[in-house]
């Protein structure tokens, strides 16, 4: 990839991400006021392991691989492989360190913050967006 398709993809994966923070922050303020500060501490991992996951895919889609078709969807599964274990990794590791885990709002957390990705990503060709 070239460096204005690589600009493009940074700067519409920031505005996505965007959506995930304000809508992880959103959901843990809900989860704070409803069931207390690990709820919300719950929430806010779930919100952050989709982000992190994400950044790991975008760094693995962005590698420059050819030019074909096949290349190109190859190296986009891989990105999401990657991002999903990323995610899966990490969940692990709050569920074995984390002693305060609520279930619930960290998957309130995981969801919305997917769901605010894909909403982000809606907007990349958006032409009143620029």
């Amino acid at each position: 990839m070239d460096k204005v398709t690589n600009k493009k993809i940074s700067r519409e994966f920031i505005k996505a991400v965007r959506w995930q923070i304000i809508i992880t922050v959103f959901i843990s303020g809900v989860f704070l006021l409803a069931a207390g500060v690990n709820a919300a501490v719950s929430a806010i991992a779930g919100g952050a392991f989709v982000i992190v996951g994400g950044f790991a895919g975008l760094m693995m889609a962005r590698r420059p691989n050819g030019g074909t078709a096949g290349t190109i969807l190859f190296a986009l599964l891989k990105a999401e492989v990657i991002k999903v274990l990323v995610i899966i990794i990490l969940l692990l590791v709050a569920f074995r360190c984390f002693q305060g885990l609520v279930p619930l709002p960290l998957i309130g957390g995981l969801v919305g913050s997917v769901l605010a990705f894909g909403a982000g990503l809606l907007t990349v060709n958006n032409e009143n967006d620029e």
